[in-house]
């Protein structure tokens, strides 16, 4: 059955985690010993999923971390079905679940797959056969290809930083009472650099703060633009209702 998630605010609580931790209706197929062997496997601790998520290939790479680290996502699972698209069958990337509890799939496209339409972006050759085939299955499917991955690169190098240190962050016993800390501050000023944040909430130690600020980007508390990087000098602004 659909998670239900019209309980939840369209902005998290201060004390909210990033994993739900309601049961997924789907589960991931998990990659057999010879799948290792032959594919380009990449993984990492999905702080959302409070597991181990396994993955094949940079696109797919890439598309995991934007889910783990995206505020309106959730919660996701990778190789949740197979869809039948004519004669042959797709195995589906991910399952996904916004905070608006809209529920969706995610089949990434290799670039083999692909056309070039104007104005310079990729669409996959089946992909009226592909919508076809999730209407008949009553699903909603959306294709993420290998370009739209590439051009996503400086945010995805962004994001697996904000995945190393929203893992950190699981691990502070000061994680509460830094957020509360960074709450009062913003309830004082309407965005500031990270190294003036640290400055201004001295003596928390510096690793500390910047793993809780990675934590609440990726719940949507706080909010910087990702094209420009992440540094001390990122300028970061409050984003949750208080």
């Amino acid at each position: 059955m659909p998670l239900s998630y019209q309980d939840r605010t369209q902005t998290p609580a201060l004390t909210a985690h990033l994993h739900d931790r309601r049961p997924r209706p789907v589960a991931p197929r998990r990659f057999g010993r010879r799948e290792f062997e032959k594919l380009d496997v990449y993984g990492f601790f999905s702080v959302k999923e409070q597991r181990s998520v396994e993955v094949a290939g940079l696109a797919a790479f890439g598309t995991a971390l934007k889910l783990e680290c995206h505020p309106e996502t959730l919660a996701y699972v990778e190789r949740p079905r197979h869809l039948q698209v004519a004669e042959r069958t797709v195995e589906l990337d991910f399952w996904t679940l916004t905070r608006t509890g809209r529920e969706e799939f995610i089949l990434v496209v290799p670039d083999a797959a692909c056309r070039t339409i104007p104005g310079g972006a990729r669409t996959a050759l089946d992909a009226e056969l592909i919508a076809n085939a999730a209407w008949n299955a009553g699903i909603n499917v959306r294709l993420v290809t290998e370009f739209d991955i590439r051009v996503d690169g400086q945010r995805t190098i962004v994001r697996n930083r904000l995945l190393v240190f929203s893992q950190l962050a699981q691990s502070l016993d000061n994680n509460l009472a830094i957020r509360s800390r960074l709450s009062a501050y913003f309830a004082q000023i309407e965005r500031a650099r990270i190294d003036q944040v640290e400055e201004a909430l001295r003596p928390i130690p510096a690793p500390d703060l910047h793993a809780v600020i990675c934590e609440l980007a990726c719940l949507g508390v706080l909010g910087f633009d990702l094209a420009h990087g992440l540094t001390r000098h990122t300028l970061i602004e409050w984003r949750a209702a208080r």
